[in-house]
């Protein structure tokens, strides 16, 4: 398996288990059962389920964690962090 191959198995893999952990917050919330801690829905967005995340987020219904501004700010932070770190990486290490 190719390093390409690898990561694109991680990436759908993680995605899989963000939303679904996404989902299962927001079920235990109108259940009024123990939440998912904010910083591991932080951690799955970090390590590749910011796309999943930000479904969860804002287009399934109902939306989840989007009027907390303190997780707003944190995970938009790493999505930016993410986008900076892909281009620094086609700037310099995906040059001909």
């Amino acid at each position: 398996m190719s390093s390409a191959e690898a990561i694109i198995i991680w990436l759908l893999a993680i995605n899989i288990v963000t939303v679904v952990t996404y989902r299962l917050d927001k079920v235990r919330a109108g259940n009024g059962r123990s939440r998912v801690r904010e910083r591991n829905l932080l951690l799955l967005a970090l390590i590749g389920g910011s796309p999943a995340a930000y479904l969860a987020m804002y287009l399934m219904k109902p939306r989840h964690k989007t009027r907390k501004l303190s997780f707003l700010w944190k995970f938009w932070g790493i999505v930016l962090g993410q986008v900076a770190l892909l281009w620094l990486y086609w700037q310099f290490w995906q040059r001909p």
